[in-house]
């Protein structure tokens, strides 16, 4: 019999098992995975780079349809910090010191508040835990598909063969499926009395149907992106927005695409409202457009925007064959508009497969503040498989790193 069993290798169930180990090394733990080998998905987060997280901690980078402040409020009132979880007043313990400890080196990237490793590589992270497994003597079973979970009294079954005191569901949300997120943890979760919300893919491109987006593909621009939903600005980003051929890509889209999937099921009219020159007014924009005097209008543009934009844009305002001198007012108004207002009609978010988060999962009020199940002692759950999403910037790292670190109080004060 083991101690814990924790299902899924992937970013949250490896960190939890060494953790465990570290904290208590006489304990009993085997880590179960469907794949052949620990953290498929890790490898490919952050570009390949590994964002393992983030030094600007506010909750408000996070989102759950539970209540987090519940959490936060917990965490503060024991001088703990929501995203520097401290295990006791003498254990001055953060995951930034157990990735030190599990042979993970993170740096602060320049002039933002990302952190990743040293080496920029994804894999040294993956190859620094697989070497940190085998010095713990922390069992794993790779190709290991869990089918069947129930409990007997005081301990878990899994799959009729293997046994264990207390089980922690760590299987990560539904994308990338070919990383092995299958949603398998939600079925278990459901088994044992868990709400699991609706969910849907997050951190994706927004598609459009705008008639010119395909020559616009592999554009890439600095720009303010509104996210307007009924004719209402509800939420704004900036940084660089990216054009594929039928959709709006890039992080700060990323960061608009939570609830987008939710607004179009409901009918809702959806638009993403392009900022194009944020750092100018409307009349310097005039005044600067007014010394292209002899150009035509495209040529003119093409010094403020990308040149594919420009042409993009001329077409849509019908000013391909006008020079700038020939404007009236009303069309240099109309270009200035356009240049700080231009939308793009949203029909559509991108797939599980191409999103890199879940939105939704087992509703967080069901479980304790050491993510013990309400409905089930014994039974944990971590990571992306509960309902807390993060923005881009490594934030969902951070919160499967420290949602691992939550459980520890629970499983070890009886062990």
């Amino acid at each position: 019999m083991y101690d814990v069993v924790i299902i899924g290798a992937g970013a949250s169930g490896t960190f939890c098992a060494l953790s465990l180990k570290y904290k208590n090394p006489n304990l009993k733990v085997l880590l179960l995975e469907k794949n052949d080998k620990l953290g498929k998905k890790l490898l490919i987060t952050g570009n390949g780079r590994c964002n393992l997280g983030n030094t600007d901690n506010k909750i408000i980078n996070y989102n759950s349809s539970s209540s987090l402040d519940r959490f936060k409020t917990f965490l503060e009132n024991n001088d703990y910090d929501f995203l520097n979880i401290l295990l006791n007043d003498d254990d001055l313990e953060n995951y930034h010191y157990y990735l030190n400890k599990f042979g993970v080196l993170i740096k602060k990237e320049d002039t933002s508040t990302r952190l990743y490793p040293y080496s920029n590589q994804a894999l040294t992270v993956c190859k620094s835990f697989e070497r940190a497994l085998e010095k713990e003597n922390i069992k794993t079973k790779y190709n290991y598909d869990v089918k069947k979970v129930i409990k007997n009294q005081d301990t878990f079954i899994i799959n009729d063969d293997l046994v264990c005191k207390k089980l922690i569901i760590a299987t990560g949300g539904k994308t990338y499926s070919k990383t092995g997120s299958t949603g398998t943890g939600y079925e278990i979760l459901k088994s044992f009395g868990h709400t699991i919300t609706p969910i849907y893919p997050s951190l994706t491109c927004l598609k459009t149907n705008y008639k010119y987006i395909k020559e616009l593909q592999g554009v890439r621009i600095d720009a303010v992106v509104n996210l307007s939903v009924d004719g209402k600005i509800i939420d704004v980003e900036e940084g660089q927005l990216q054009f594929t051929k039928d959709a709006l890509s890039g992080i700060c889209v990323f960061n608009l695409s939570r609830n987008v999937g939710g607004y179009l099921r409901q009918k809702k009219d959806v638009k993403l409202i392009i900022n194009y020159i944020p750092n100018y007014s409307v009349e310097e924009i005039k005044g600067y457009l007014k010394g292209f005097y002899g150009y035509n209008v495209e040529n003119a543009l093409s010094c403020i925007i990308n040149n594919k934009l420009a042409n993009v844009m001329t077409k849509e305002l019908h000013l391909s064959n006008k020079k700038i001198k020939e404007l009236t007012n009303a069309e240099l108004e109309s270009i200035c508009f356009t240049l700080k207002n231009m939308y793009f009609n949203i029909n559509g978010t991108g797939d599980f497969e191409n999103a890199q988060v879940t939105c939704g999962g087992a509703v967080l009020d069901e479980f304790t503040n050491n993510l013990e199940s309400k409905e089930c002692k014994g039974l944990y759950a971590i990571g992306e498989v509960l309902d807390v999403d993060g923005k881009c910037g490594g934030y969902n790292l951070s919160w499967a790193f420290n949602s691992a670190l939550m459980t520890l109080n629970g499983i070890l004060k009886d062990n």
